[in-house]
């Protein structure tokens, strides 16, 4: 019976917007390649060292070994292996600009190609390949995740059972209180960990409710605004292909860029990662020089072209 009484929740609708309508949800990026692996059970992983190490909770609590490669300065593996029966190989999507990559590899290795688009929401499966993104990296959710797996290969929804997360993080940003939200945002990092769950009901409808169409046309403009600045300075190998949607803008200078002068200027550029800057100590010299120097600049929806003007201006003066 549905309760009847005591104290009001959250006055939330469906709303009529939906980019991704698979019906595979998941809590997170890692319980969705933790649904993968175990569905899979592969003899072995070849997974980039460039990545977040969060995605090895995923291997360990699978019991699935894996192996590093290494990628270029065009973010592409140096070497691809001839894939035995039962090994499998994971690609990043990285920040959303490597489509033509993902489809090159999907094309060689077919249903042994993971593609990891937890930097890339507005990829969609293309049902040759398995597929899994993040929600709350793109938009103000706290937590959910979208799994496409290759055509004929049979997959059970998920029931909406995740109650493992905080929306304090969400609350406090939405009143201004961004830093002292972030410990809590860090909280709910950790709630989304590798288990097998679906997506809340509460991401479900904040979901529902966002116009898709209007986030890709400002992720695209924000990306040509600073491109349009730093394209003569930046060394990093832009690609601009009208198809895809931008995560971030991927900047390098060829100076030392002081973030601390970036952070005082309330703006908050996030290190891909700062784990593998030990990379080069173990033959992974490009991943641990993108780890040290890239700077990945929001974009993202909740900002415009004079935001961007704002920005770019704090990073010429942050030498």
């Amino acid at each position: 019976m549905k309760p009847v009484g005591g104290y009001f929740g959250l006055e939330l609708n469906k709303g009529g917007y939906s980019y991704h309508t698979v019906p595979y949800t998941f809590k997170s990026g890692r319980s969705a390649l933790h649904f993968i692996l175990k569905e899979c059970k592969p003899t072995q992983v070849y997974i980039p060292f460039y990545t977040c190490k969060v995605i090895l909770q995923s291997f360990e609590v699978a019991g699935i070994a894996y192996k590093y490669y290494a990628i270029d300065e065009s973010l592409e593996p140096v070497t691809l292996p001839d894939l035995a029966n039962g090994e499998y190989f994971l690609y990043t999507n990285y920040m959303g600009l490597k489509d033509a990559a993902v489809n090159r590899l999907s094309t060689r290795y077919g249903h042994q190609l993971i593609v990891d688009c937890t930097q890339a929401f507005f990829t969609k499966g293309n049902g040759r390949s398995w597929y899994f993104n993040s929600c709350r990296k793109f938009f103000g959710v706290p937590d959910g995740a979208y799994l496409y797996p290759p055509d004929g290969v049979p997959v059970q929804p998920l029931e909406s059972s995740n109650e493992t997360y905080t929306v304090t993080h969400l609350m406090k940003r939405f009143n201004g209180q961004v830093e002292e939200g972030y410990a809590a945002f860090k909280e709910n990092e950790e709630l989304c960990g590798p288990e097998i769950t679906g997506m809340s009901a509460i991401s479900q409808y904040l979901l529902s409710h966002i116009n898709y169409q209007e986030v890709i046309a400002a992720r695209k403009a924000n990306f040509n605004s600073l491109h349009y600045i730093f394209k003569n300075l930046n060394q990093f190998a832009i690609i601009t292909d009208p198809e895809t949607v931008p995560m971030v803008y991927p900047l390098i200078t060829p100076y030392t860029t002081d973030r601390s002068i970036l952070y005082s200027h309330g703006i908050y550029v996030p290190t891909f990662w700062a784990e593998v800057k030990e990379g080069s100590k173990k033959g992974f010299e490009t991943e641990s020089k993108l780890a040290e120097s890239l700077l990945p600049l929001p974009i993202d929806h909740r900002y415009q072209d004079a935001d961007m003007q704002s920005m770019a201006a704090v990073i010429q003066l942050a030498k």
